[in-house]
């Protein structure tokens, strides 16, 4: 895997938890935060990555106000989302509700960073 942002192509989900790991890096998370990059059609990011601070804890409105600014961001490109968040390695259901939030406005995976690294959160971890 490529060490530039740049080079990167996303087929499949493989290919985005890689991008996602690079970005990320090693440090750990720091706040709660909802990180967005867009990706053009042929699959590569676009040069802006967005993380979005201080979310809270449950998506509560947060999820609504998210999918219309996703949706009108569409024409630009194709959102991939990740959750980032400080405290245990493991699910919580604080992440769970994050992602049956945010999976339906994407087509790809949602994934989570916490100290134990990237990961997807997969249907069954979503599941009540």
């Amino acid at each position: 895997m490529t060490t530039d942002v740049n080079e990167i192509v996303i087929h499949t989900s493989r290919d985005l938890e890689g991008m996602w790991q690079l970005i990320m890096g090693g440090q750990g998370p720091g706040a709660r935060s909802l990180w967005i990059v867009l990706l053009d059609e042929e699959g590569r990011p676009r040069p802006v990555i967005v993380p979005i601070d201080d979310i809270p804890v449950a998506p509560g409105s947060a999820s609504s106000e998210l999918a219309d600014v996703l949706s009108g961001l569409r024409h630009v490109g194709d959102p991939v989302l990740l959750l980032s968040r400080p405290g245990p390695h493991g699910m919580t259901e604080a992440d769970r509700q994050w992602g049956r939030a945010l999976g339906p406005l994407t087509r790809w995976p949602v994934h989570l960073y916490t100290q134990a690294g990237v990961r997807i959160l997969a249907p069954d971890d979503l599941a009540p």
